[in-house]
């Protein structure tokens, strides 16, 4: 399989990086920046090349600057981390505004030259996975974004916590909105294939709090060491690795969803359940909610699709 990371440079492209020099099934990864990171990029690939020799690997490396994107041919998927960060200084709306310019530049090049499949993890990632989607004039299923795949990893963690048990007994989700309006959905939660609420305790399970805490838990690592990259690195190589082992997973991931919810309707990019598989989104997953949840990840649905109807024509 062949990969492109556009942003390479960054700490979390940095760091897929090195997870996917250990992937057997990985056999060239294309590291892609602006031109004044290209030595930091060839610095990189020196370093990879350590890492490989220490483990055995031999995968093809490679450095390109992004004014030729051109070089993205021939990959499986495209990797799109680049963007501004979010400070205290710019709205959410702004962000949005400023990073769709990016994401427009790069997947206008990108769809002129090639076939990939587009893989987004700027931030707001559903709206920039929207931008992409309409900018590239892809298929639906070669567009799509993070979401809350590491939202819903977070949850999992404090419910095994919680119930103290091993953390691949827990099945649970996050759906909506990488972001404030995010849904935990406490009704498909199970331990061990059990449903959470027959097991002892999950009355008292600190739901409010679990979920601001998961809000705010990329802040809280930005604040405690300056950014997060092993654990978004390592859910981008959960999907990478579902793909090229064509593993029909369900994963929570954003995509563009039209009326395969029943009560949603009007085309935009949101955390669901979706199949994913060697085509990339094989399919939207027509899940039930409690009416709770489901209300909530409709307000979730359209401030998503509100942001992405305000960055349409940057």
């Amino acid at each position: 399989m062949d990969i492109a990371i556009i942003g390479a440079s960054g700490k979390i492209g940095s760091a897929l990086s090195l997870l996917l020099s250990k992937e057997p099934y990985i056999k060239h990864i294309k590291l892609i920046g602006r031109d004044n990171s290209i030595n930091k990029l060839k610095g990189l690939k020196m370093d990879l090349y350590d890492s490989m020799a220490a483990s055995g690997q031999d995968t093809d490396i490679q450095v390109f600057s992004d004014s030729e994107m051109s070089c993205v041919n021939g990959s499986d998927i495209t990797v799109i981390t680049s963007g501004i960060s979010r400070n205290g200084e710019i709205s959410r709306l702004d962000l949005a505004k400023e990073n769709a310019k990016i994401v427009k530049k790069y997947v206008k090049d990108i769809s002129k030259c090639c076939d990939t499949k587009l893989f987004m993890i700027t931030n707001p990632v559903d709206v920039m996975t929207y931008k992409a989607y309409i900018e590239s004039g892809y298929e639906k299923n070669q567009v799509f974004g993070l979401g809350t795949h590491l939202d819903s990893m977070r949850f999992k963690v404090a419910v095994a916590k919680y119930f103290k048990v091993h953390i691949d007994d827990v099945r649970t989700r996050i759906v909506g909105e990488h972001g404030d309006s995010m849904v935990p959905l406490m009704s498909a939660t199970s331990i061990g294939g059990i449903p959470a609420r027959r097991l002892p305790g999950y009355e008292n399970f600190p739901y409010y709090e679990t979920l601001e805490r998961i809000r705010g838990y990329g802040k809280e690592i930005i604040d405690l060491k300056n950014g997060s990259e092993y654990g978004p690195a390592s859910a981008i190589l959960n999907i990478i690795r579902c793909i090229s082992q064509d593993e029909k997973r369900l994963l929570t991931l954003s995509a563009y969803v039209e009326d395969e919810i029943e009560g949603i309707s009007g085309g935009s990019c949101i955390g669901v359940p979706v199949k994913v598989g060697k085509n990339g989104i094989e399919e939207v997953i027509h899940m039930k909610m409690k009416q709770g949840e489901f209300e909530l990840f409709r307000e979730s649905f359209e401030i998503v699709k509100k942001y992405c109807k305000e960055i349409e024509t940057i």
